[in-house]
């Protein structure tokens, strides 16, 4: 049956030819870019290991290259999850493939929840594996961490430069709040890196691939919301000493010795850790 479907998907019409049939032009306010090549988007299919016991969540499918490489690869389930109508009519033909394997839904990805799609499809250990438009990419990462427990890996791909903002380290250049928020949360990495010239059109900036695996137990007690609003207002002035910074909140001298900081640090210097210590003894000023 399965080697029946990928002889189907075998012979569907190129990408290339399906965005000229659909009149698909990519949207620049939807960073829309979309990969031609069969063999890259079935290299990223395969990041994540075999998929023929996972359900997969995918955002902005597009014209479907991703989306054709997971069916052939052998997800159990694969839920994609596209916002502009016009790829809807795209999609048809890989859903007449794949039938109840895949569900195509018409939505934003920024108001959906993934604890509400794994519970009403009832996905059996799913994984998100997303090319990400590049305008709402870290939105999406904040928005989904803490992950839901099903959830035990994400491979998307950002922008390059967002790529390493995610993975920076304590007093690198690129380390700020996306660091510090996906490594309390999470185990990043980047796994490749992938050309512009991968994309069609050809946007101005290379990709690259991040894994994301969620850390088993969060040790600390800090709510979400907090260590947000910590991390945005030192890293909103970050070349500014944290005394400075934390005067809004209070005693900034009394603050930094309940988190055993030196006053004169400055944002890039403090560790994941120790922002997650701050957003503990500050939550009840926060709120």
């Amino acid at each position: 049956m399965h080697k029946k479907i990928i002889e189907d998907i075998n012979n569907l019409p190129k990408i290339s030819e399906v965005i000229k049939t659909y009149s698909l032009s990519a949207k620049s306010f939807l960073s829309q870019n979309f990969i031609l090549d069969i063999k890259l988007t079935t290299h990223i299919s395969q990041l994540s290991g075999s998929l023929k016991e996972k359900s997969v969540i995918e955002i902005g499918p597009g014209p479907g290259a991703l989306t054709r490489s997971l069916i052939i690869n052998g997800a159990k389930k694969i839920i994609t999850i596209e916002k502009d109508k016009r790829f809807i009519k795209a999609l048809r033909p890989l859903k007449d493939i794949a039938d109840e394997r895949l569900v195509i839904l018409n939505e934003d990805a920024l108001k959906i929840c993934l604890s509400n799609i794994i519970y009403h499809y009832k996905l059996k250990n799913p994984v998100l594996i997303s090319n990400l438009p590049y305008s709402i990419g870290t939105k999406l990462l904040i928005k989904w961490l803490p992950l839901p427990k099903e959830i035990k890996k994400m491979t998307l791909m950002f922008q390059k430069e967002v790529a390493e903002r995610i993975v920076a380290k304590k007093g690198t250049k690129k380390y700020g709040r996306l660091a510090v928020i996906t490594n309390l949360y999470s185990r990043p990495k980047i796994l490749m890196r992938v050309s512009r010239k991968a994309f069609f059109p050809k946007p101005k900036v290379d990709s690259a691939i991040v894994e994301i695996e969620p850390k088993a137990k969060n040790k600390y007690k800090f709510k979400k919301n907090d260590i947000e609003k910590v991390t945005h207002l030192l890293f909103h002035q970050r070349r500014k000493k944290i005394k400075s910074s934390l005067k809004s909140l209070g005693n900034p001298e009394e603050i930094c010795r309940q988190a055993k900081l030196d006053c004169s640090l400055r944002a890039e210097q403090i560790s994941p850790e120790e922002f997650a210590l701050l957003a503990e003894i500050l939550s009840s000023r926060l709120n």
